[in-house]
């Protein structure tokens, strides 16, 4: 009996970490006066929204206003942290996190692939200049002219000189 549990026990385990995807990563800007702030906040803000953009969202535009849903449940884990950049103002973090428990992307009939500097985001990310894939994904839809659908980070990566590249997949279902 014990045999059977232990069994279905390792089973499982095996299946969730198969079903786990690989490392991916979150970045966030933070304002260095905010550097010693509350853990949780530091920690869990920006990297909790930006990883749950790895599973689809579902848009819709109306009137030059864009409006997200998060379709997925899913769980995440937090790897390790680094500071890629310092400037006197603001420092760069990147996350590593761990999605687990998301169904298979849809099939992607548009892939945005977004370039953009450190700079830009934080002169021109408005609300989102502290999370680069929050702004990928919302300058991704507004370079669509689907009404609605669905998109998704697929990769975003950060070169060290001051440039991101982030992969947004989008979907009219």
């Amino acid at each position: 009996m014990r045999r059977i549990g232990l069994l279905a026990l390792l089973t499982f385990a095996a299946a969730s970490f198969a079903a786990a995807d690989g490392p991916r990563y979150v970045f966030e800007i933070r304002e260095r006066s905010a550097a010693t702030s509350d853990p949780w906040s530091m920690n869990m803000g920006i990297a909790a929204e930006a990883a749950r953009l790895y599973a689809p969202v579902s848009f819709a535009k109306s009137g030059g206003k864009v409006s997200l849903t998060l379709e997925a449940s899913m769980s995440f884990s937090v790897g390790k942290s680094s500071d890629l950049e310092r400037s006197g103002e603001r420092i760069l973090v990147r996350h590593e996190v761990t999605v687990q428990g998301t169904a298979p992307l849809p099939k992607a009939d548009r892939r945005s692939t977004l370039r953009f500097s450190l700079s830009d985001i934080v002169k021109r990310g408005g609300s989102y200049s502290d999370s680069p894939l929050m702004y990928a994904l919302r300058k991704a839809i507004d370079g669509v002219s689907y009404k609605t659908g669905r998109a998704w980070i697929e990769s975003a990566e950060y070169d060290g000189k001051g440039r991101f590249v982030i992969v947004v997949g989008i979907s009219r279902r």
